[in-house]
């Protein structure tokens, strides 16, 4: 075989052998992907969510998510509930391991509603939701 065909046919099978293989890898790399943004912001923030059950029907949730942002948290919540429901925010201090200092926070949600709320945290993040009987 003269050189020029020999390069040729290895290049062509180079090239299949390398067609073959991308499409898995790409396959992959998608669905890593999209499993990423669904747990995280365009910021790159960890998505956080809670609920609450309503008492009225039992069978539905007030629903809570937040991402933390510099100096703010903005709170989006969804009340599926037939009636009012007030919560109690526990904000942590960010970066603390052993000690848990808290500082708390009350919202009041309408029935049937969806919104956000935004919070002024700058060292806080969001731990927790709690249904409290009013704020």
């Amino acid at each position: 075989m003269h050189r020029k065909k020999l390069v040729s046919v290895l290049l062509g099978s180079a090239a299949a052998a390398g067609l073959l293989l991308t499409p898995a890898t790409a396959a992959s790399a998608q669905v890593g992907t999209a499993k990423a943004t669904a747990a995280t912001t365009s910021a790159g923030a960890a998505i956080e969510r809670d609920s609450v059950r309503c008492t009225k029907p039992r069978s539905k949730w007030a629903n809570y998510s937040w991402g933390e942002g510099n100096t703010t948290v903005t709170i989006y919540f969804n009340n599926h509930c037939s009636h009012k429901v007030s919560v109690r925010i526990m904000f942590v201090r960010k970066g603390s391991v052993g000690d848990k200092a808290a500082k708390y926070r009350c919202m009041t949600v309408n029935a049937h509603t969806k919104g956000k709320k935004k919070f002024y945290a700058a060292v806080y993040k969001p731990y927790s939701v709690t249904r409290v009987k009013g704020c």
